[in-house]
Formats: C-alpha cells, sequence, structure tokens
C-alpha cells in the first residue's frame, strides 16, 4: 500500500508537470524513479485548491443552490441529478484527499525529513489538516492514523480525526513560532514556482494555519460545545488573524489556457484525473427556486430590468439573463424537480455570468480561495450572535456582507456615487434596507442566510447547511439562545418586505415566503421509505443527506472488514452482509444538539 501511494504521488508529479512548466521532475515521464521537496511542493499547493473545489462542486447542489434540469431519478452526478448515492462507487474527495493529495505530502514530508526542509514539513502538514478537516465533514470516520502503512488501514472514528485536528492545529501554531523550525538552517528555498499560494512566505502560512483552527473551532457551534467561552476564543483566533498587516488570502491562480490552467468553475475547466475527476456542470445547472427567488430575491414578473431582476445586486454578477429572454425575469427550479417540456438549459441563466460584469470564481483565469476573507468575518459574527452579542453580530455581518459584493465589483463607493447607475444604486440601498434593516431585529437566520450566499461556489456552504440541520419548517428544527424565540434558519420569511414604499407596486413578489425542502426525485426505493437509523429516525422522515458512502470502489475491495466494523455493512433478508446507505442520513459529531440551542416542533423527534 505504501508503495502504490509512493508511485501515484510520482505520476501526480509528472501530470502536473505535463500542462505547466514548473517541475524538471524525472527523464523517464513513464516511470519516475526519484523525486524532491521542491518537485512534489507545487503538486501539493495544486491539490490542496483542487480539493476545495471538489467540496464545493458537490456543496453546491447539496445545499439546495443550484440543481439540474432532468427528472430522471439516477444519473452519474448523484448529487444533482438523482440523489441515488448507492451506485456511486467513487467520490473525488475521498480519492483527492488520500491519493492525489495525500500521497504527496506523505512523500513530500519524508524526504524533507531527511533534508532538514522543516519549513516545506509545516506547509505540508498545514494543507494536510484543512483536507482532513474536508475529508471527514463530508465522510464521518476515515483512515488517518495508519493510513499509508497498510492496504486496510483503520478507521478513526470521526470523534478521535477531531482530537488530533485540535492537537496538531495548535502544534502548528507553535511551531511556527519555534525559531529552530523557522529559521532552520537547512530550510528549503521556496520560490513561486514551487507554491504558488505564499512563494515560500512563512509569516502568510502561519496566518492561514491560524484561520483553518478558527473554521475547525466553529464546528464547536451550534450544537457541540457552544458556550461563551468557546465563542470569545473563536473570536480572538479569528481577530488574530484579519488585525494581522501579514494576512492575505490564500488563493491559487490559474492563468487560464489550456487544460489545468484553466480554473476549475471556469468554462474550460479540465478534468484532472478523468477517470474520476468531475469538471464544473454549470453549463448544464439552474439556479434553485430557494437561492434565486428567496435568498436573492429575484423577481419573476414586469418590474426586473437588465441588473434588477433581484433584491440582492449580487445576483447580477452570479448568472446572467439569457438575452432571449431579457423581459421575463430570471428562471429557476426547485431542486431535482425537472424542466417543463417547452425549456432547455438555454431559457435558464448563465451560471458563468461571462458577459458585461464577472463573477471572480467563473473565469477561466480565475482562482479558488482556500479559505476567504469574509468567511472568517462570518465566523467571527456567527461567535458573537452565540455569545449573545447581537449588536457586534449584525456589525460584523453587514461588513461582511459587504466585503463580499466587493469581491463581486460592488464597491459601495463607486456604487453610491453612481458610477454604475442609478439602478444599482437603488437595489444596494433597498438590500440593505430590507435584508439588514438593524441589530434589534437580527437573528441567527440573517446571518446564515448571507453566509450563504457569501459561500458560494465554497466548500462550507454545505457544511454551514448540515450544522444547522438543514433547519426549515420542512423539517421542524429551529434555532435560538436560551429564553429566545426559535428561527428556521434557512426560512425566509417576507424577505422583500412589502412595507418598502419602493415595493408595493409588485406585493405577490415581495411578500411571499420560502423555506428550504427536500429536493425532488429522491431515490425511492432508498428516501421515500421510513427513516429508522440512528437516533430518532436521525431527524424525521425529512432527513436527507448529512455525509457521503465512503470509496466502495477501494473500501469495499481492500478495507470491508473495517467498514463492517464501523457499521457500514446490514444483513438482508438472505443473510449477505451489505452496505447499509441509511449511513447517509446520520448526522456529524458536530450536527448533534447537545448545547439546547435547537428546537424541534416533532415531539417525536428525540436528539440525544
Amino acid at each position: 500500500m505504501k508503495k502504490l501511494f509512493i508511485i501515484s504521488a510520482l505520476i501526480g508529479a509528472m501530470l502536473f508537470t505535463s500542462c505547466e512548466s514548473f517541475l524538471d521532475v524525472n527523464t523517464t515521464k513513464d516511470s519516475p524513479i526519484t523525486t524532491s521537496v521542491d518537485q512534489v511542493l507545487p503538486v501539493a499547493c495544486f491539490y490542496a485548491s483542487q480539493i476545495c473545489y471538489d467540496h464545493a462542486e458537490y456543496g453546491v447542489y447539496m445545499c439546495q443552490a443550484l440543481t439540474t434540469g432532468g427528472k430522471s431519478q439516477t444519473g452519474s452526478y448523484p448529487y444533482s441529478q438523482g440523489w441515488e448515492f448507492l451506485g456511486v462507487n467513487r467520490h473525488p474527495m475521498w480519492r483527492r484527499h488520500f491519493y492525489d493529495l495525500g500521497a504527496n505530502i506523505y512523500k513530500m514530508n519524508e524526504i524533507a525529513e531527511q533534508k532538514g526542509n522543516r519549513n516545506a514539513i509545516l506547509i505540508g502538514r498545514t494543507i494536510m489538516l484543512a483536507s482532513t478537516m474536508f475529508t471527514t465533514d463530508a465522510f464521518g470516520d476515515m483512515p488517518r492514523s495508519d493510513v499509508y502503512q497498510s492496504a486496510s488501514p483503520k478507521y478513526d472514528t470521526q470523534a478521535e480525526v477531531y482530537e488530533w485536528m485540535f492537537q496538531e492545529a495548535d502544534e502548528l501554531v507553535n511551531l511556527y513560532n519555534d525559531p529552530e523550525w523557522i529559521n532552520c538552517p537547512t530550510n528549503l528555498i521556496i520560490n513561486e514556482k514551487m507554491d504558488r499560494i505564499y512563494k515560500g512566505d512563512m509569516d502568510k502560512w502561519e496566518l492561514y494555519c491560524k484561520a483553518i483552527r478558527a473554521r475547525l473551532w466553529l464546528r464547536k457551534l451550534p450544537n457541540w460545545d457552544n458556550n461563551v467561552a468557546n465563542c470569545n476564543k473563536i473570536i480572538e483566533m479569528v481577530d488574530e488573524v484579519l488585525n494581522d498587516p501579514k494576512w492575505e488570502e490564500p488563493r491559487y491562480n490559474y492563468p487560464g489556457g489550456v487544460t489545468e490552467s484553466n480554473c476549475p468553475w471556469g468554462p474550460f475547466a479540465p478534468k484532472i484525473n478523468s477517470w474520476e475527476s468531475r469538471d464544473n456542470r454549470l453549463a448544464s445547472s439552474i439556479p434553485t427556486t430557494f437561492f434565486l427567488h428567496g435568498i436573492l430575491g429575484g423577481i419573476d414578473g414586469q418590474f426586473m430590468d437588465k441588473r434588477g431582476f433581484a433584491l440582492d445586486p449580487r445576483a447580477a454578477r452570479i448568472m446572467e439573463q439569457p438575452e432571449k429572454h431579457k423581459t421575463v425575469g430570471m428562471r429557476h427550479l426547485e431542486s431535482n424537480i425537472g424542466m417543463d417540456i417547452q425549456y432547455t438549459v438555454a431559457d435558464y441563466p448563465d451560471l458563468f455570468a461571462q458577459a458585461g460584469l464577472k463573477n471572480p470564481y467563473t473565469q477561466n483565469n480565475g482562482y479558488i480561495a482556500l479559505i476567504t476573507t469574509e468567511e472568517l468575518m462570518f465566523i467571527k459574527a456567527e461567535a458573537q450572535f452565540w455569545a449573545g452579542d447581537n449588536a457586534g453580530a449584525y456589525a460584523t455581518t453587514v461588513a461582511a456582507t459587504k466585503f463580499n459584493m466587493e469581491r463581486y465589483g460592488l464597491n459601495e463607493v463607486s456604487i453610491q456615487s453612481g458610477a454604475e447607475g442609478n439602478n444599482l444604486k437603488n437595489w444596494y440601498n433597498r438590500f440593505f434596507n430590507i435584508k439588514l434593516p438593524g441589530a434589534a431585529q437580527f437573528t441567527i437566520a440573517d446571518l446564515m442566510q448571507q453566509k450563504y450566499v457569501a459561500m458560494y461556489l465554497q466548500p462550507e456552504q454545505w457544511t454551514d447547511m448540515r450544522r444547522y440541520n438543514y433547519s426549515s419548517t420542512t423539517n421542524g428544527i429551529s434555532y435560538a439562545r436560551p429564553g429566545a424565540t426559535p428561527v428556521f434558519v434557512y426560512d425566509v420569511k417576507k424577505v422583500h418586505n412589502g412595507t418598502v414604499s419602493d415595493f408595493k407596486a409588485d406585493s405577490v413578489n415581495f411578500n411571499r415566503e420560502y423555506s428550504l425542502r427536500r429536493p425532488y426525485n429522491l431515490y425511492e426505493a432508498y428516501w421515500c421509505n421510513a427513516d429508522d437509523y440512528g437516533v430518532n429516525a436521525e431527524l424525521s422522515p425529512n432527513a436527507w443527506v448529512a455525509r457521503l458512502n465512503a470509496d466502495t470502489e477501494t473500501e469495499t475491495k481492500y478495507n470491508k472488514s473495517e467498514l463492517d466494523r464501523m457499521g457500514y455493512y446490514t444483513t438482508n433478508a438472505a443473510g449477505e452482509k451489505v452496505l447499509d446507505y441509511r449511513i447517509l442520513k446520520k448526522r456529524m459529531i458536530w450536527a448533534y444538539n447537545t448545547c439546547g440551542m435547537a428546537h424541534s416542533s416533532d415531539p417525536q423527534i428525540v436528539w440525544q
């Protein structure tokens, strides 16, 4: 197993070299013999961006932001096409963590230890910390402690993985401040070709590590270990990063051109390893009713114009109205309901938003941010809210929202000066007057809905929604601080506020209520049966995917005993052990309500 992974790492390095002239790896292209830290580090940075994309690419559908127009229950893209996970033999994120990224970093750190390249070890461990968090938050239990020591590595429980991550984050922060590590005379001289994220600047890598630690600690909220002390600790962690003048958002920039030179969210995005990678499906995807019409405030009628088709001005940056439909409003669909026969995908918004004002992520020469500045701001806002500081949470949420708008070119100064036209200026002002009118009425729903928009095409979008257990009237789960009135986090109640004079003319559009709902076309053989797995049916018949199944292509072949030990198998009527896909409904450890912040209108739901 160990030898296999090392070979694969070298092959991965060669693949990357084929599209970028960063590495002069081996004289024999097909049979690599040796490698070095400077050859593997660029590969590690590249796949650090790719695993962010992988999780975001799944998440944008799993959290009901995008859908597709087909009506089939099954398909090769179950997260967007049919919600049938039973036949999936490989999720790209599993391979990305263990094979493409993990194997390379395992080998790199092994060589770096021999050479005394302690700075490279720090970078590798920081990337692996982030990747491990992504992986356990998608799959739950996973091999970690002896992953490259055996063909059938032991599975660690998710609790064990988290215990390690908390320890690893603290240790890394300490090592970044240890002169014996940072000033080690045998450290590698790292240039831009080796490190396209920070060019070897260890101060910036330290801040990224601290940012990852803040994201890790956020998992304690709102269910797991939610108390004022932890909230204050999270606030301090974020402030330590954002108040440092050396903070720079960790981005992997793509120059654009051919194959891997293009950003994975761009229209020419490549398949990195064609047999398992997923190129983005934005060209065939459609915004959901919940996202466009509810969250962004899209208008279906005559009051739409070129830029004013939604209350949220970011909508025009995220998607572009088809030219032939400039007068009919932005079309959308319930998740997986399928298009009416008279429509095609071309009748729905262009999610690349190529014309005019652009989405910074969906360009061939775009970038992948390993973590965004506004995400950190929202982490702080959430901690402030649960600590009882409503005014602080409101102010931070407003600031984070404005920061995200600036990412899309919606600069407050230029808008208010009229540089982009009075229409956009008016829409910008209306948005804040209606969506974020003040601290007195501010709730956790207001906060998380704005983070939901800001995390579009980011890996945390789905994680956030699962942290709040898909809170909506659909499943009856609501959230509140002790003594406060619970709210449904993913309900949009009269978001368009018909009391605002500017919107009285369109009272139908601006007085609707929207709620997150389970997607249509769930695989009937599984999802439409009674929920009978885990603690009280894992939150009623309205439960849906809380995690992904482990990679059946490898795990059922080489690690069946571990899957069985972890409870992934059940015995069928014939007495045969088969995979129990009810595991997909089992919540992550951070989703169980142990702090009393979650409430249920269903008396049958028992949290613990």
